[in-house]
């Protein structure tokens, strides 16, 4: 798979590698962190350079924690890959956590609380306003699109594996890709956040009267987002980096 490059590349806010004066004298363990193309949480802007709402929040943190990197944009499957491989210094922000890749990576403290997740379908779908996620994936003829080796949260990984069986299509395609296929009826739902989805409906080549946003009223707002590494990054690095965010974040 293509590996596209960004590296040394600058924020308005800040550098992207930067070694506080104040960092201790230990040897110097540069990271690369991923990130692939998912706004407005991560994304590559006009000008060839990292932007989003992660990346923003990840700069101050690794500034803070005086940790040395560079950024480089890799498919998400990718950088799951190359984090369970655990041959490099790799780390990548804004991941939920989950049993499966708490067993091959390390994860720092949460640094992004999401509103709660929604479904998105298409405008003439037959389902009322205000009906729960519980309700809605007990209905045995809903057809879900999932992008595979995605987590949708502790709550909804949870409903889903109850309540879906074949009806569930799991694709490796970019979610733009998804809301085409939702489109075209092959498909019922999709479950993004409120915070993606006039983008996606967007790089679709839509617009969002053509489809309907469902909130549920019984997804939490609880789920977080994570920097997730390699178990090949050092305890030191990862301390510095949970002690920045807990000064950012009292």
């Amino acid at each position: 798979m293509k590996k596209y490059h960004v590296r040394q590349a600058a924020f308005a806010l800040t550098q992207l590698c930067f070694i506080s004066p104040n960092a201790s004298a230990s040897p110097v363990e540069q990271i690369t962190l991923h990130y692939y193309e998912r706004p407005p949480f991560h994304y590559t802007d006009e000008k060839g350079q990292p932007e989003g709402l992660i990346l923003k929040k990840t700069i101050e943190i690794f500034h803070k924690a005086g940790i040395s990197y560079s950024w480089e944009r890799t498919p998400a499957n990718r950088i799951l890959a190359l984090i369970k491989n655990d041959s490099g210094h790799d780390c990548s922000p804004g991941w939920y956590k989950n049993e499966g890749r708490e067993r091959y990576a390390i994860f720092s403290d949460s640094i992004y609380h999401d509103r709660p997740l929604i479904g998105l379908t298409r405008v003439d779908f037959k389902v009322r306003d205000g009906i729960t996620a519980k309700e809605l994936f007990s209905m045995p003829d809903v057809r879900l699109l999932l992008k595979q080796n995605f987590s949708q949260g502790a709550y909804m990984d949870s409903l889903i594996s109850e309540n879906f069986g074949e009806r569930i299509q799991r694709v490796t395609v970019e979610v733009p890709t998804m809301v085409k296929m939702l489109k075209a009826n092959r498909a019922d739902l999709i479950i993004t956040t409120e915070e993606e989805s006039e983008t996606f409906v967007s790089k679709a080549g839509y617009g969002m009267q053509e489809f309907r946003i469902l909130k549920f009223p019984d997804v939490p707002a609880v789920e977080r987002r994570y920097i997730l590494c390699s178990k090949n990054v050092s305890p030191e690095i990862i301390k510095r980096m949970n002690d920045a965010i807990r000064k950012l974040n009292p």
